[in-house]
């Protein structure tokens, strides 16, 4: 899900992802009964008898499957992108519009993955959007060049996240250590490459509709965008390079 400020200027609308953070999709759960530690003994065999982990009534965090708009049960909760919306992201953008992005319009960008395409959760984002003069504009089907977080943001994060758990190479890594590498990689992203992706995105949008809604030029290796020659990086982002004639 990518979400952006638009004032007609490729400055400052990347930082909405920014500053809106990074979620892991979990829940809320309670324990039923005592659960403690395990360990395996002298023989290898796994052992339930260490320090205790939760008591029964315990409130503890899960990770959980993403939904459009079903919040599970107590024994089976989902995590929900209307409550996402509802609770933390929209008024997030609120805050951010009154406080430094007056004026700006926020464009929520969807693909067609399955909790995307909820209908209790669409109705939602496009009736909120409608009434604050916000813009849905959801992504064709099979476009991920369209969502500057595949087309840019995802494959970065990617390449570093695999190198921070390059130790576990052999074994799978534990769910924390896996979560904790993606959100330091999410803090450490430059802002420029957020910045660019916009902009590659749009010129390849522009470059599919001159081709009459074909996107083979992809694969081809005399393809460029030019992003990096006609924008240099800023701490905030990019910023056109100023020519002189």
């Amino acid at each position: 899900m990518g979400i952006f400020l638009y004032l007609g200027e490729p400055k400052d609308y990347f930082l909405i992802d920014r500053l809106l953070g990074f979620y892991r999709c979990n829940a809320a759960k309670i324990a039923k009964k005592q659960v403690r530690q395990s360990r395996r003994d002298e023989h290898g065999n796994l052992r339930y008898d260490g320090e205790i982990k939760r008591k029964k009534g315990d409130c503890y965090m899960v990770d959980c499957v993403v939904t459009g708009s079903d919040q599970g049960t107590s024994d089976n909760p989902k995590f929900s992108l209307k409550s996402l919306f509802e609770e933390q992201i929209f008024p997030l953008v609120e805050s951010l519009l009154k406080d430094n992005y007056e004026g700006f319009i926020p464009v929520i960008q969807g693909d067609n993955a399955g909790p995307h395409i909820d209908a209790e959760y669409i109705n939602y984002v496009k009736g909120y959007c409608l009434e604050k003069g916000w813009v849905w504009a959801p992504q064709a089907p099979q476009m991920p060049h369209a969502n500057n977080l595949d087309l840019a943001i995802f494959p970065a994060m990617s390449r570093r996240h695999s190198a921070l758990l390059g130790e576990y190479s052999n074994t799978e890594a534990p769910a924390e250590e896996i979560w904790n590498a993606a959100l330091s990689v999410w803090k450490d992203l430059p802002n420029s490459t957020v910045a660019r992706g916009f902009i590659l995105g749009k010129r390849i949008l522009n470059e599919v509709i001159r081709s009459k809604g074909d996107n083979t030029f992809l694969t081809r290796k005399d393809f460029h965008s030019d992003v990096r020659h006609d924008f240099e990086d800023t701490f905030n982002g990019i910023k056109k390079k100023v020519r002189v004639l």
